[in-house]
């Protein structure tokens, strides 16, 4: 690139940044907000769902992949979405310090046995979030990002969210 408009491959890492910056910031504004929706970052309401402590924001919502028989587009797309939501995970680790994973299997298959789970990962799991979500503790909140997919066909979402419950021990 010399002096004129940017190539592709800058423009695609500018689109990046711009992305993963406005999301994390969607993230420091939901780790303040209140429990009850309307979230001003929130783009699908069908998508998130809050309950007396916690709230979870779909942040990005892709197309479905309904006539992606061959997961062709599906796997490039999941890609950038992990992608993006590392970028998010690393700007909040500079702000908040390091974070923990919590994995949702446990509160997955108890989800589907009929078993009880807490209201906060019951949520997570109606939703279709089954993945692990990236962690940390706020101001006395447990503040969190993920990407999820209800199914193959349905859209990938990127999304954040906020608990004041306590971290419950997955063995209970």
């Amino acid at each position: 690139m010399t002096g004129g408009a940017p190539d592709a491959a800058a423009r695609d890492a500018l689109a990046f940044k711009a992305a993963v910056d406005a999301r994390t910031a969607a993230v420091e504004r939901l780790a303040t907000a209140p429990y009850a929706p309307p979230w001003p970052d929130g783009v699908d309401p069908g998508r998130s769902g809050s309950g007396a402590d916690f709230a979870i924001v779909a942040l990005r919502v892709s197309a479905d992949f309904y006539e992606d028989e061959d997961f062709e587009v599906h796997d490039t797309v999941l890609d950038a979405y992990e992608t993006e939501l590392w970028g998010v995970v690393h700007a909040l680790d500079a702000r908040w310090g390091a974070h923990r994973t919590v994995g949702l299997s446990v509160y997955a298959d108890r989800h589907l046995a009929g078993e009880p789970v807490p209201p906060f990962y019951a949520s997570l799991c109606e939703l279709g979030y089954f993945g692990d979500l990236e962690t940390w503790r706020v101001g006395g909140r447990l503040v969190a990002v993920g990407v999820g997919q209800p199914d193959a066909e349905e859209p990938v979402v990127l999304f954040g969210a906020v608990s004041g419950a306590p971290d419950p021990d997955p063995a209970d």
